[in-house]
């Protein structure tokens, strides 16, 4: 074999080793930034105790989703919101225990077509996940769901408490339902629209109709 030959196999052979090297590298620090995650305090469970309905908000199932959590986008992650213990939950998907994100690291998150928010430090509001139903430049609409534990005589169960919040001009009002809302924009006060069955889905659509022009009829 020439000398020449020799040269070029070698420069091939480093340039492979280089490049799978450079590789482990990346996913080695992808893997690290994504334990970041999985790093909180375990998630509730109750496995003990015998109840129906369920502590998570809609769903026991976890969904693929997006996080921003300490200033960084995380793809491709299992999430679900225990809303009993108020916890947003991830799943890494390899068996191991949820895990509840720090709520001082996380921003945001959606999931299942949901997104979710931490407030806080807001008068007459919890400080805890609110889900977002609508939102736009001039208003935001969260809803806050919470599971409450019934223990009475033999029946236990996991009760849905909810309540609407308004976001508009630099204040927060608690929405009881459509008749309500339409009170705060007097200028639509006579709005005719499609009522969706649901408290959620009537003020997103009158929402929708006010700033979109959406959802009439």
């Amino acid at each position: 074999m020439s000398e020449d030959i020799k040269n070029v196999m070698y420069s091939r052979f480093i340039f492979i080793v280089s490049l799978i090297l450079v590789c482990a590298s990346a996913s080695a620090q992808e893997l690290s930034s994504r334990s970041l995650l999985f790093r909180g305090r375990v998630a509730s469970s109750y496995p003990y105790i015998k109840y129906t309905g369920i502590y998570y908000a809609y769903s026991p199932e976890y969904k693929e989703g997006i996080v921003k959590y300490n200033h960084k986008l995380y793809k491709g992650v299992y999430l679900n919101y225990n809303a009993h213990k108020d916890e947003m939950c991830v799943d890494n998907g390899q068996g191991m225990q949820k895990i509840a994100l720090n709520k001082k690291f996380f921003e945001y998150c959606v999931f299942d077509n949901m997104k979710f928010v931490y407030l806080s430090g807001i008068e007459k509001m919890d400080d805890r996940y609110y889900q977002v139903l609508f939102e736009c430049e001039d208003a935001v609409l969260y809803k806050k769901i919470y599971k409450h534990y019934e223990a009475r005589d033999v029946n236990k169960e996991f009760l849905e408490r909810v309540s609407y919040y308004l976001y508009k001009d630099g204040e927060y009002t608690q929405i009881r339902n459509a008749h309500h809302l339409l009170k705060i924009y007097p200028e639509h006060k006579k709005m005719r629209y499609k009522e969706q069955g649901s408290v959620d889905g009537d003020l997103v659509v009158i929402l929708d109709k006010i700033y979109n022009g959406e959802g009439g009829r």
